[in-house]
């Protein structure tokens, strides 16, 4: 939905200009409707990413026993690493730093582009 409105809101008149000018499909796609879009994206994969780590609690919930095997992901694996029944402090301890690493970046960039957009 976001992406949607995100192609909502390019300016028709900027891609007609680049279409005058001779640009096929595929150098308008990359030169003018990707940056116009790369706030939107950003917004949609930092979104995307905070789902992603914190799918933890539904597959703990939903899924029996049984099936938390198939559907491991990595918070999960990291709880049952640390306080499961297999515990194992290191490699529990080396999953976070892990998650750490991945959550990291996508903080930054979402700090930054916050402070960017109150300077405005």
């Amino acid at each position: 939905m976001l992406i949607a409105a995100g192609l909502a809101s390019v300016p028709r008149e900027l891609l007609e200009a680049a279409r005058v000018d001779g640009a096929n499909e595929w150098q308008v796609f990359r030169r003018i409707t990707v940056p116009l879009l790369a706030p939107v994206l950003a917004v949609v994969l930092v979104t995307l990413m905070i789902n992603v780590l914190k799918v933890f609690d539904l597959v703990f919930i939903i899924a029996p026993g049984s099936a938390q095997d198939d559907a491991n992901v990595l918070a999960l694996q990291l709880y049952r690493s640390s306080f499961g029944t297999d515990a194992d402090l290191g490699i529990g301890s080396a999953i976070a730093v892990l998650l750490l690493l991945l959550v990291i970046p996508v903080m930054a960039f979402n700090i930054r582009r916050m402070r960017r957009e109150a300077r405005r």
